[in-house]
């Protein structure tokens, strides 16, 4: 087992799958820096991989592009598994009948790391911003933390600034946690924002969707803490099974101990202890998906001790992260919203509901993930404030399909328009758009395809609004 970094010198690993988002470059980087010898190997060319292979021609890297080959999981001392890559890999079958140890980029952080003061954030929606609420609650408060994960942020790029005493934020994927089941993960505080219907296209149903998001809190002991949505059904249903210390949020109930809302205010109740710590009107976030993000955030702080005049200065001047329903710009009355990380129905209709009584016209479409797309496109239908639905049109925009075959059923097709990429959506969007309306990219779909990956969707929205004249 790799214990220090000592460990890895000369060593012959694998990694399987560098990508584009950070997490396959930060462990290779670090791996060379450490004096592995390393293979990469990764179905994506090296056109395709050429941002994040520019960032490592410094080391002496062995590359295997645009396919993989049985020998390179054979001849190696160890495999590291991007998350993004199936478990069912049929070369990770093959490597395990060769008894070849199979490590993740987090398993092998979790080992070498020199603190335990891990908070780590699950769910299917909401984690990232509320794993930067958190950060920021604890930056404000003076606690040593950093901030990793599953956001484009490598958690070898923060290794170094890690001491005994950091608090470790760390957003995690349910392929993440999969990836180290066997290290038996243990968070000393669990945040669970919820479990919806997603990735239905890698897990068999949603049952195991839901099981995969729950090792988050699997190997907790009674004296860990775990704040779990009360409002949402998977989550609920499971407490009997939890042995941690529950601290329930909920925007629609009454918790103790936990955060809720009471009117238009936000309560902490814990025992006999009960304080209002901020005003609904006074936040900048709106929606209530963006309320329960603040309430799971806020009851990390009070558990772990933080005054309520450092929670209210930093909740109510926190106005949301990038690709999150961002504001980009209003550029002759119209205002364009960047909303690609909304990859399910239900996270674009939480986008819809957050936006005020204004007309919308929405970019929709993408890759499926095995979702189902009735009950949005029937919402969708009856809003009154969407004026037009641009659909993204590619081979592979499998969902645009589906969404296409619902409105015409449902609807008909008189405000439906089909875009082959986001600069002509932006070109139809900004004609159809008047003085006051919205134009909203939230595509309820994975973005593979026309895209990289959904940040580069959003990054091609952005210009495309920038270069309107």
């Amino acid at each position: 087992m790799i214990k220090n970094i000592k460990d890895l010198k000369n060593k012959n690993i694998t990694i399987m799958g560098l990508g584009l988002n950070q997490g396959g470059l930060g462990i290779t980087r670090f791996l060379a820096k450490a004096g592995a010898k390393l293979l990469v190997t990764d179905l994506k060319t090296e056109e395709e991989l050429r941002p994040s292979l520019e960032k490592l021609k410094e080391f002496n890297i062995k590359y295997i592009l645009g396919r993989h080959r049985k020998k390179d999981f054979v001849d190696t001392d160890i495999i590291i598994q991007n998350p993004a890559i199936p478990h069912n890999s049929k070369y990770l079958e093959f490597a395990r009948k060769q008894k070849i140890p199979i490590k993740s980029d987090l398993d092998l952080f979790l080992n070498i790391c020199p603190s335990q003061n891990i908070i780590a954030i699950a769910g299917t929606k909401g984690k990232s911003t509320v794993s930067h609420l958190i950060y920021k609650l604890f930056q404000k408060a003076q606690k040593k933390s950093v901030l990793a994960g599953n956001m484009g942020i490598s958690v070898f790029d923060v290794l170094d600034k890690i001491t005994p005493q950091t608090y470790i934020i760390l957003e995690i994927s349910s392929w993440q946690m999969e990836g180290i089941k066997d290290y038996k993960f243990r968070a000393k505080t669990a945040v669970l924002t919820n479990i919806l219907p997603d990735h239905l296209d890698r897990y068999k149903d949603f049952e195991s969707y839901a099981q995969a998001e729950k090792l988050i809190y699997k190997y907790q002991k009674s004296s860990d803490n775990l704040i779990i949505n009360f409002d949402n059904k998977k989550t609920h249903s499971n407490k009997q099974k939890i042995n941690s210390q529950i601290y329930w949020f909920s925007s629609k109930e009454k918790v103790n101990p936990g955060c809720y809302l009471k009117k238009d205010e936000m309560i902490f109740h814990s025992g006999e202890y009960k304080k209002s710590f901020a005003k609904i009107f006074e936040l900048s976030l709106s929606g209530k998906h963006n309320l329960e993000n603040i309430l799971a955030a806020c009851t990390v702080a009070f558990v772990h001790q933080i005054p309520v005049k450092v929670i209210y200065q930093v909740i109510t001047n926190f106005s949301g992260i990038p690709y999150r329903l961002e504001m980009i710009r209003e550029f002759k009355g119209i205002r364009f919203y960047n909303d690609t990380c909304a990859t399910t129905p239900e996270a674009t209709l939480a986008s819809l509901q957050s936006l005020p009584r204004q007309p919308i016209i929405l970019i929709l479409g993408g890759k499926n993930k095995k979702l189902d797309y009735e009950i949005m496109t029937k919402t969708i239908s009856k809003d009154k404030r969407i004026k037009k639905i641009i659909l993204l049109q590619h081979s592979l925009y499998d969902a645009s399909s589906i969404i296409f075959s619902f409105f015409k059923k449902q609807s008909g097709l008189e405000k439906v328009i089909l875009a082959g990429d986001m600069q002509e959506a932006m070109k139809v969007a900004f004609k159809q758009a008047k003085i006051g309306d919205f134009v909203l990219l939230s595509p309820a779909a994975a973005s593979f395809g026309m895209f990289k990956n959904e940040f580069d969707r959003g990054n091609q929205f952005n210009e495309a609004v920038m270069n309107l004249s």
